[in-house]
């Protein structure tokens, strides 16, 4: 089950980012180690751990915490996780 939390923690340890490290405070000018090389190996981490495929267009505006969370929620990522949390309750 992923969540937004789980995004921001991938995100975090990724670029070695301290643990406090705020969602708004995630994007490419704020962090020197978003070259293209860690673009390249970050989308290949996001689609093995959230189980989704980015086309050309979408990896071009992945370039901030919100830009990942906002194409995620577009691909359905944290809507599942919602469902699960919601079928758990019910239980």
């Amino acid at each position: 089950m992923q969540t937004s939390d789980s995004l921001v923690q991938l995100l975090v340890e990724f670029f070695d980012l301290p643990a406090d490290t705020r969602p708004e405070e995630i994007a490419q000018p704020a962090i020197p180690k978003w070259d293209s090389l860690a673009m390249v190996q970050l989308i290949t981490e996001l689609q093995g751990r959230f189980g989704v495929e980015f086309d050309l267009e979408e990896i071009q505006t992945l370039r901030s915490y919100r830009e990942i969370h906002d194409t995620l929620v577009r691909k359905g990522v944290f809507a599942r996780a919602r469902r699960v949390i919601g079928q758990r309750e019910k239980r």
